[in-house]
């Protein structure tokens, strides 16, 4: 077993060193236990969509969290959500808004990582902390 800690800055700066934001998000900034960004649009009407992040819980080998528009216009569209995204979400990913659910099992298989098993992963204080085990 094995507990991995870290901060979400770290994180937004492990996201973005290993290219898995995609290039249609960015400017990431944290402000207390949320994570704020952009969503980059092909439309010419809106642009750009204002988000951000929050970590919920760990279940059934999911990591959920919830998805918040920040734009009261947005926000009664919601319904077109998906079809707005510009790209394709990841196997391992799943968007019932205003949830987004991390299969971790299915990402860890996607980079290649066996042998390891999540227990559990807790946000406390701004900070990550993975629990981990063998497969």
């Amino acid at each position: 077993m094995a507990k991995i800690s870290f901060s979400l800055e770290e994180l937004t700066q492990i996201l973005i060193s290993n290219k898995l934001l995609r290039g249609k998000i960015s400017r990431l900034k944290v402000d207390g236990e949320r994570i704020h960004f952009v969503i980059k649009t092909n439309s010419l009407i809106l642009p750009y969509i204002p988000a951000s992040l929050g970590y919920l819980n760990f279940s059934d080998n999911q990591a959920i969290f919830e998805l918040t528009i920040i734009s009261s216009h947005l926000n009664k569209a919601v319904s077109h959500l998906k079809q707005m995204l510009p790209f394709n979400l990841p196997e391992y990913i799943r968007l019932e808004y205003p949830k987004i659910f991390v299969d971790v099992e299915k990402l860890l298989k996607e980079k290649n990582i066996q042998g390891i098993k999540v227990k559990d992963v807790v946000l406390e204080n701004s900070e990550f902390t993975i629990t981990t085990c063998n497969t």
